[in-house]
Formats: C-alpha cells, sequence, structure tokens
C-alpha cells in the first residue's frame, strides 16, 4: 500500500517506512519501464505532485530522453516528437547540467524558462532532482504543479528516492544487458552448434567417401597390376616362346648343315624382337608416356588420341587454343590421367561415335575439355550411387589435388562434356 502524502506532522521514521516500501516494491521488478513507472508513481504521491517524468542521459550526454511520464496523457505523437529535451540551463534541465536540486515555485516565471510544446499543461511548482550513479548524473526525476510551493523536507526526500532508484534503475540496465548477452550468446552457441554438427556430418561423410576412394584406388591398383601382368603374359611371355622356339629349329638346322632355313629362323626372331620391344614401349607408355616428359602435354594429348583412336575405332580429335606452354610436372599428369579416365568411361560407357578433346592455354589457367556424343546419363542419379559416385568423386579429387575445378555436363541421349581447370604455375 502506498503511503499518504507528506505533511509537517510526518516524522522521520514514516518517511523511512515510505523509503522501505518503495525499495521493497522495486526491488521485485526486473522490467526498467515497470521500475521507472513506480518509482515515478511513489514520488508523485509522496510530494502530492500532479505530473512528473523520469528522463535519462542520452548516449552523447547531450540530451534527456523522457522515459517515463504520469499524470499527462498526450498523445503518441507529442511524445513521439517531444520526449528528447536538450540538455541547456532551462529550469528543467539544470538538475543534470548542475549535479543538484532545482526548484521553482512558479515555472512559467522562472527567468531560465525556455517554453514548453505546444500541448504540454503549464508548469506552475517545480522540483527536479539528479539520478546519480557514482555521483555522476544519470538522468533526472522531475515533479510538477504540487498545490502549495515545495519545501527542503520534499527535496530531500526526493532526493533519497532518487538514489535508491537510480541504483534500482542501473542494476535493472546491467541485467537487461546481460540478459541480452546471454540469449546473444545462447543464440551463437546454439548457431555454431548447429554448424559444428553440419560439419562433423559433412566430415564423416568425406571420410567415408575417402575410404570408398581408396578402397577403390587400391583396387584399380591391383586391376592395373593384374592388366600389366596379363599383358605380359599374353603378349611378350608369348613372343618370347616363339622366339625361343625359333632359336631352336635355328640351332638345329645349322647343326644339319641347313644354312637358309636357319637364316629364316633367324630373321623371325628379329622380328618377333621387335614386337617385344613394341610390346614393352607400349606398356612403359601406359604407366608413364615419354612424351610427356620430353615434349609437353600438348603431343601427350596427341598421342593418346591417336592410340585412343586405333584401339577403340572411335575418332577423337585434339583442338589446342591459345600458346602452349610446360605445366607444372605434377599438373601436367594429373591433367593427362584425367583425360585417360574420361576417354576411358567414353569408350567403355559412352557408346559414343565420336569425341573431341579441347586444350585451351591462357595466362592464369588452363583448360581441358573432353566432349562425346554418346548417350549421357543421368548426373544426379550417377553421384547418388555407390560405384558412379566413387568413379566421379575419383575425377574430383584428381582436380581439387592440382588446386583446380571439375564441371560435368550430361543429360540422357545428350552426350557429356568434362571440363577441367587448373590454374597454371611455373614447371618444376
Amino acid at each position: 500500500m502506498i503511503p499518504s502524502p507528506i505533511s509537517s506532522s510526518q516524522t522521520q521514521s514514516e518517511r523511512l517506512q515510505a523509503l522501505y516500501h518503495m525499495a521493497v516494491e522495486l526491488s521485485a521488478l526486473h522490467s526498467l519501464q515497470s521500475v521507472l513507472n513506480t518509482a515515478l508513481r511513489h514520488c508523485l504521491d509522496l510530494t502530492e505532485s500532479q505530473f512528473g517524468f523520469v528522463g535519462l542521459n542520452t548516449a552523447d550526454g547531450r540530451a534527456l530522453d523522457v522515459v517515463a511520464m504520469q499524470g499527462f496523457f498526450a498523445e503518441s505523437e507529442f511524445y513521439e516528437h517531444n520526449h528528447i529535451i536538450p540538455l541547456r540551463p532551462s529550469i528543467f534541465a539544470r538538475a543534470v547540467l548542475e549535479n543538484r536540486p532545482v526548484s521553482t515555485d512558479d515555472a512559467r516565471y522562472d527567468p531560465s524558462r525556455f517554453g514548453q510544446p505546444k500541448g504540454h499543461p503549464p508548469v506552475a511548482a517545480f522540483l527536479g532532482v539528479p539520478l546519480r550513479i557514482r555521483d555522476k548524473p544519470i538522468g533526472m526525476i522531475g515533479v510538477a504543479n504540487r498545490p502549495q510551493p515545495y519545501e527542503d523536507d520534499h527535496e530531500q526526500l526526493l532526493l533519497t528516492y532518487a538514489a535508491q532508484v537510480a541504483i534500482v534503475i542501473r542494476n535493472v540496465q546491467l541485467y537487461e544487458q546481460l540478459t541480452t548477452a546471454k540469449e546473444a550468446l545462447e543464440e551463437k552457441v546454439a548457431k555454431r552448434t548447429a554448424q559444428l554438427e553440419v560439419a562433423r556430418e559433412d566430415l564423416a561423410q568425406k571420410a567415408m567417401l575417402l575410404q570408398q576412394l581408396l578402397s577403390e584406388t587400391v583396387d584399380v591398383q591391383e586391376s592395373e597390376r593384374q592388366r600389366i601382368s596379363q599383358d605380359m603374359h599374353d603378349g611378350i611371355n608369348q613372343l618370347l616362346v616363339g622366339a625361343m622356339l625359333e632359336l631352336r629349329s635355328a640351332q638345329k638346322r645349322l647343326a644339319n648343315g641347313r644354312i637358309e632355313p636357319a637364316n629364316e629362323s633367324l630373321a623371325s626372331v628379329r622380328g618377333i624382337l621387335h614386337r617385344v620391344e613394341a610390346e614393352i614401349k607400349r606398356i612403359i607408355h601406359d604407366l608413364r608416356p615419354p612424351t610427356l616428359d620430353a615434349l609437353g602435354l600438348v603431343p601427350a594429348l596427341r598421342r593418346y588420341a591417336e592410340r585412343f583412336t586405333q584401339y577403340t575405332n572411335i575418332p577423337c580429335t585434339v583442338t589446342v587454343f591459345g600458346e602452349p606452354c610446360r605445366l607444372a610436372s605434377r599438373a601436367e599428369i594429373g591433367v593427362y590421367r584425367l583425360m585417360q579416365e574420361a576417354l576411358q568411361n567414353v569408350s567403355t560407357h559412352a557408346d559414343a561415335t565420336r569425341t573431341e578433346v579441347v586444350a585451351a592455354f591462357s595466362p592464369r589457367t588452363f583448360k581441358l575439355t573432353i566432349i562425346d556424343d554418346g548417350q549421357g546419363f543421368d548426373l544426379l542419379e550417377a553421384e547418388q550411387n555407390k560405384n558412379g559416385r566413387l568413379g566421379l568423386l575419383g575425377m574430383k579429387e584428381r582436380a581439387q589435388s592440382l588446386g583446380g575445378h571439375l564441371t560435368i555436363w550430361t543429360q540422357p541421349e545428350q552426350g557429356t562434356r568434362v571440363e577441367l581447370i587448373v590454374p597454371v604455375t611455373e614447371p618444376l
């Protein structure tokens, strides 16, 4: 219950009790606006004032922001246009500027009066006291239009109330700042946690794909070793067996004095050994094309395109744009291997009638494009399919390892276009 208005007969005990009641009520509030409205209500009742306001200093310290107002029911537009009061030496601002209580029996005739905005009720008796934190004013409480002039007791009582209110205001401001900071921190933590969870899932997925890719790479290596072994067994080994048989035949013919047939057998051995040499060169070329190291990327691409056409009967042309230059050794072999894989896919899956390799050189980048007119495929389905996805992933991983980017355009029955872009660096 709010104490009755003060009078000359009020005792010090009654004033302290009024202060206690206000302190208890304010301590239960956590909203700054509730604190301001409650404090102002007590101040008006205890000073028998008609209306009053609480103003807080703006951030730049050049004005007061009227944050609470009672006893005067202004239109919203009035408040919107007049709630900022410039801190200038007027009767309404001197309490803050001079950091002391200021009062007048009739503000309408006070020498420091600057006038009032249109729509504001006339102010007669006025009392303003500063709100202080550590003796520094942060705003003020102003009460007005008491039936009788304000006395020293009112000034002291309002100063005491203002001291308590300033502390509560500061505590509530800190509480609101802490709450806002806590909410912002919780939001950041939640957002960061979600991001970390997504990153964790991405890393787990990437690790799984890399593990699958590693397994496939090992399988490819074993398959390549098996192919080389088979090539050597089916090709070189058979040729060497034939050469040995011809040599044995030549020996027998020489022992029997049959010189001419022996020479024929030796000529046959010579032809077989030439074929062995060619087969060994082919195998070595597949492992590491000598043309790539000796002459550079473009001749190696052309040579491979010729061999591709020869072995698959799918015409393959190589077109070059720009001024060819040597790339870093690692980049050249990476580009070469990617072209091999792309053309191998064409020969295995595309059912194409022709294919084209385009090499484009520029000062900063090298672009390799492999185009075929085959049956194409559904890229999304291939990426979702384990085997297809790993094949595409392997090509993309190779591109990324070169610091480049791989793009694939394809649709069923519309062919396929594979484009690799890598940065041009100095050859190593």
